[in-house]
Order: C-alpha cells, then sequence, then structure tokens
C-alpha cells in the first residue's frame, strides 16, 4: 500500500506531466502505438543501438535502454518504463516529448546507427512523426 507522501509526490508529477503537455496542439502517441513501437525496437536490437529522449517537464535528456531481454509487463508496460532509462524510476510514455536515435553512437569506437534502417523499422509499425538528417533520426510525440 503506498503511503499518502508517495501518493501526493505521485498526484505532484502527473500534475507537472499534464500541464505540461497541455502545451502542445497536437498529441502523436498512444500508449498502444508505444508499446507496439517498442515491441519492434526490443526484436531489433542489433539494429537499434541508442535511444535518447526528452521529458515533456524540463530539458533534460535521457536514455533509453532496450535490449533482446526487455519484456512487456516486467521492464515496460501498457503506460510507461520501469527503469530501462538514465533518469531512474518509472518513465510514462506520455512523458516522453520525443525520441533520438543519434547516428554516431560511439565517437571513440566510431560506432553508427544506420538512421535510414530505423526509419524504415518505425515505419514498418505505423505512421509517426519523423524528422532525419545526417546527425540523428527523431520520432516527435508532441507538436506545438
Amino acid at each position: 500500500m503506498r503511503t499518502k507522501k508517495a501518493k501526493s509526490h505521485s498526484d505532484q508529477i502527473e500534475r507537472e506531466v499534464e500541464k505540461s503537455i497541455s502545451k502542445f496542439s497536437e498529441h502523436l502517441m498512444s500508449n498502444s502505438k508505444w508499446v507496439k513501437l517498442i515491441n519492434k525496437f526490443v526484436q531489433n536490437t542489433t539494429m537499434i543501438l541508442k535511444i535518447e529522449f526528452k521529458k515533456v517537464q524540463n530539458n533534460q535528456i535521457g536514455e533509453l535502454y532496450l535490449n533482446e531481454d526487455t519484456t512487456f509487463g516486467f521492464d515496460y508496460w501498457n503506460n510507461g518504463f520501469e527503469g530501462c532509462n538514465s533518469l531512474g524510476g518509472w518513465l510514462t510514455f506520455k512523458e516522453i516529448e520525443f525520441i533520438i536515435f543519434p547516428k554516431i553512437v560511439n565517437p571513440n569506437k566510431n560506432t553508427l546507427q544506420d538512421l535510414k534502417e530505423i526509419e524504415k523499422l518505425i515505419n514498418s509499425v505505423g505512421n509517426f512523426s519523423l524528422e532525419i538528417n545526417q546527425d540523428n533520426l527523431k520520432l516527435n510525440c508532441y507538436k506545438e
């Protein structure tokens, strides 16, 4: 059972998220789209080397940690991630403003992601708002 203090903190975070997403005119993702996308990423972890994300509440950039052992119902759920990110703790899908796949994963080892292949992979799941340039592939979850 959650304590009153924990529930109050959780409610405060929920209010912050709701206030932050109210600034966007378009909400481009749903929880079901997220689950399908994450399932596809987990099935293709040899291609998906690094995923960064930005939260709606602040300017923090974090990293999602997905591998072939990432499991629905344990690491991620219908509404978000439990752990699996560099910022720690729960991360609900609606908190994510965008995700980025950087082309250069590790500059010291010259490790690169194939952005065109990742774009094809994402498009195989459905319609998404994508921006691609020479440095990264960005999937927008909200638009102003």
